[in-house]
């Protein structure tokens, strides 16, 4: 391990001892002890991973995160704290903070998250050297490809024709799909009805010949027969090369003339290292097709891991923090609900501001509630526990659990027939109602909700459309990431829990909108899934 590790705290005792446990564990790790050092550290060196303290008098760890965020963008960020709030929380994951360490921090625990940061930024580091060897490729792709595979025949054959005095010939190539025959790869001096289309049996013949030898060959008509094609355009003489690379023959350049005039054995080098520049530019263009190809999916692959990566430290960092932050929060709205009920039934009599403060406060108890409540399902993923499901009742039973809002209108459409399926109906349960709830918020002067239920082949659709205010185009590629959101309240968890729900189910969620003119959201659920054994789940592990 060479990843250089910055850990930032006012406690030196603190910064001396997570140095001692980081090297110990292999890791380059230097000090700052404060926010204004670090800064001036990470503006002159460059490291893998910030270790700061959230609560420091000069310069505080999320001020730090975000000027870190601004020298070096891919720099991993792990935060400590003696505490943790939902708002301190929500900040560092939109900064781009990749997990918490709670003081005291246990040794496993600190060297676990560093861990993960250093993944996070080491596969980073891959990505972006991959991604500096494609202007490497596109120079070669310049060079090999002034012209495509068939401008190349067709110069070589050019060439061939005018060097030679020749009046007609063919680049003939292996036929992958057929390897007893020859196909035209390039044509001159023959009608177009007999270029379309013609191959030519790799049998008996000069051409057969030269292919079997990897070796030139000079034909004169008087002395021995040509080819079938140069003999039936009247030809006197032909004159054959293999396109090979070593012993293997790709095919043939052959050209031919009527003309008798001084025709030697001479041209056979000249043809036979034209015809060997054919075969070396083709490969050479054919791989460098299957190294971009590669270069590409592997630079995908990488790409996909990162965000997997991304999405599961941030999930799990959400999952760490409900666990502490859960228990504080938990039994102080529980005493706030009892009183507020309390009051409630108290001052039934009360004056109408009373009244209504009672139920500003209501209200503001079941936002926080829910909020918890979408933390804990992070922490608290786990493997669908299948049984056979009538989606339709599914559907119906969260309709009839969710107040329909004033002014709103739900149009239900049924598919006849709907076989059931293999699903965990309580977590469909819950990505229906989150998707039902998003449309009522869409639709806050009233509208029209229409849920609908179709078999797409092998599939199950159930659709979600609102005649509300839509998303912005910008917005629709964030939606599904946690934490983000467009509305007043809320943290943005509500269709992260949904993907995750459906993935599990080897499912897809789509979005469809336009501003002013509302939002359709689509999942498609298997009838019949494939191996649940090889499912990946999403979200947070739970925590411990």
């Amino acid at each position: 391990m060479n990843e250089r590790i910055l850990v930032v705290d006012d406690d030196s005792s603190v910064v001396n001892l997570f140095i001692t446990l980081l090297k110990s564990a292999g890791y380059e790790a230097e000090g700052a002890y404060g926010g204004q050092e670090a800064i001036e550290r990470l503006s002159k060196a460059q490291f893998d991973v910030l270790l700061a303290d959230v609560k420091m008098p000069d310069v505080d760890g999320l001020e730090v995160l975000r000027r870190a965020k601004d020298l070096d963008p891919e720099i991993a960020a792990v935060l400590i704290t003696g505490y943790g709030t939902m708002e301190m929380a929500i900040k560092a994951m939109q900064l781009g903070a990749e997990g918490f360490v709670l003081k005291p921090a246990e040794v496993p625990h600190l060297l676990a998250i560093v861990a993960h940061a250093v993944e996070k930024r080491r596969l980073i580091r891959e990505n972006i050297r991959l991604k500096a060897l494609l202007p490497l490729f596109e120079i070669t792709k310049r060079l090999a490809s002034e012209v495509d595979l068939g401008e190349l025949n067709e110069l070589a054959l050019d060439f061939a024709v005018r060097e030679t005095g020749a009046e007609g010939g063919m680049v003939l190539l292996r036929d992958r799909a057929s390897p007893g025959t020859l196909s035209l790869a390039a044509a001159r001096g023959l009608p177009s009805a007999l270029k379309q289309g013609l191959t030519i049996p790799v049998g008996e013949g000069p051409i057969a010949q030269v292919l079997e030898s990897n070796a030139g060959r000079l034909l004169v008509a008087d002395v021995e027969p040509l080819s079938a094609i140069a003999n039936g355009t009247g030809a006197a003489w032909e004159l054959c090369v293999p396109l090979s690379i070593g012993d293997r023959v790709l095919g043939a350049l052959d050209v031919w003339g009527t003309r008798r005039h001084v025709l030697t054995e001479d041209y056979l080098p000249l043809l036979s290292t034209l015809a060997g520049q054919l075969a070396v530019t083709r490969e050479n263009a054919l791989l460098y097709q299957h190294m971009e190809n590669m270069v590409e999916e592997r630079t995908r692959e990488l790409r996909r891991a990162q965000e997997q990566l991304l999405r599961s430290e941030r999930l799990a960092a959400i999952g760490q923090l409900a666990a502490s932050v859960a228990h504080e929060l938990r039994h102080p709205l529980g005493v706030m609900r009892q009183s507020a009920y309390y009051l409630s039934m108290k001052l039934q009599d009360a004056d109408e501001k009373v009244r209504k403060h009672l139920n500003i406060l209501e209200k503001e108890i079941s936002a926080s509630d829910k909020i918890i409540t979408d933390l804990m399902d992070f922490s608290r993923v786990h493997k669908p526990d299948l049984t056979l499901v009538d989606v339709e009742k599914l559907v119906d039973q969260t309709l009839a659990d969710v107040e329909t809002p004033a002014g709103v209108r739900v149009v239900r459409t049924r598919a006849p027939e709907l076989p059931p399926i293999m699903a965990d109906g309580q977590q469909l349960q819950q990505a229906f109602r989150n998707l039902i709830f998003n449309a009522y918020q869409a639709m806050p002067d009233g509208g029209t909700l229409y849920i609908t239920t179709a078999q797409v082949g092998e599939y199950l659709e159930i659709s979600f459309q609102d005649t509300g205010i839509g998303i912005a185009p910008a917005h629709l590629e964030h939606i599904f990431e946690p934490l983000f959101t467009t509305k007043e309240r809320g943290i943005g968890l509500g269709l992260t829990i949904c993907q995750n729900i459906v993935e599990q189910h080897q499912g897809t969620i789509e979005v469809e909108s336009l501003v002013g003119q509302g939002t359709t959201f689509t999942i498609r659920l298997p009838i019949t899934p494939a191996d649940w054994g090889s499912v990946e789940l999403g979200g947070a592990p739970p925590p411990g």
